[in-house]
């Protein structure tokens, strides 16, 4: 049996639909094949979600947003969710809207809790939060740094509006004249260092046998120390260490009270009956020479 061209006609445009449906959903992340939960969560902005973004359990697609509405009367909107049946968390789950790049595109996360008691089924309500975007973070971080900016700016402003009062005209003249001067100073102490270096390289050869001279005379003071190593000067000084014991040792002695002359030195007694005696022998001596025949008995004859 041959069929009409009206019937082909027919069966080329159902198939084209339901492939374009079938096509169409698999795009949004579903299956008219996969039977679906319908959830939903109340936010009080979605910051441009769209329908059809993704819901996302740990990076990997559940589902995907299928309607956004107003709640009647009231500001908050309602998003409607549809996720894959099987998934079986619970319904105290929080579903938060996030930014999933650079670019701005916006996606709901799962942030799932499993409870037997209370696991998600058609028609439930899960809590809802809206993630800070990269946009967000960096406007807080910059909004301080603004701040701080701004009051500067009026600080630097304020000093300047100052010192414009407090610097008149003469002041200003005393101002640049000090500069001056300290620009000559430093012009006089580059000039300075110019010459300097001319002077260090006109006479480096002076310098360099200058140099040359004390290590010469260093290595000849080293020389006359061994030379006077090599003499016994360390065995001079020990002798001369050893002399120097003696006498410190006769002296010791000297001051002593048991030696002869420590007494005749320390003891007056001593010193005053020796200078008696040799005051008596004194005596002696000019009697003896003065009456010699006194103590003397000589005669030819023999004695009287």
């Amino acid at each position: 049996m041959r069929l009409s061209k009206e019937i082909k006609a027919a069966f080329f445009v159902l198939s084209t639909i339901l492939l374009f449906i079938f096509g169409f959903n698999y795009l949004k992340g579903s299956s008219i094949l996969d039977k679906q939960k319908t959830i939903f969560a109340v936010y009080d902005e979605v910051d441009g979600l769209l329908v059809g973004a993704n819901v996302m359990i740990n990076g990997l697609s559940i589902g995907n947003v299928t309607e956004l509405d107003f709640l009647p009367n009231s500001t908050k909107i309602i998003v409607t969710l549809k996720v894959k049946d099987k998934l079986n968390f619970s319904s105290k789950s929080t579903a938060s809207i996030y930014e999933t790049g650079v670019l701005g595109g916006l996606a709901i996360s799962i942030e799932p809790l499993f409870e037997r008691e209370s696991i998600v089924k058609t028609g439930d309500t899960l809590m809802s939060s809206v993630r800070p975007g990269l946009t967000e973070l960096i406007n807080r971080q910059i909004e301080p740094l603004s701040r701080q900016l701004q009051s500067t700016i009026t600080s630097v402003d304020s000093i300047f509006t100052g010192a414009s009062n407090v610097l008149n005209r003469q002041t200003q003249e005393e101002i640049k004249e000090s500069i001056s001067v300290l620009t000559s100073a430093i012009n006089a102490i580059k000039n300075s260092s110019v010459i300097i270096e001319e002077i260090l390289t006109s006479k480096n050869t002076q310098i360099n046998n200058t140099l040359d001279n004390f290590e010469k005379i260093s290595a000849n003071l080293s020389n006359v120390s061994d030379e006077l190593n090599s003499f016994g000067l360390t065995s001079l000084l020990s002798n001369l260490e050893v002399s120097v014991d003696g006498i410190s040792s006769i002296v010791d002695k000297l001051d002593s009270d048991d030696s002869t002359l420590g007494k005749l030195i320390n003891e007056d007694e001593v010193y005053d009956n020796l200078n008696s005696s040799i005051e008596s022998l004194n005596i002696l001596i000019n009697d003896i020479k003065t009456n010699p025949k006194k103590y003397v008995h000589f005669s030819v004859f023999g004695r009287k």
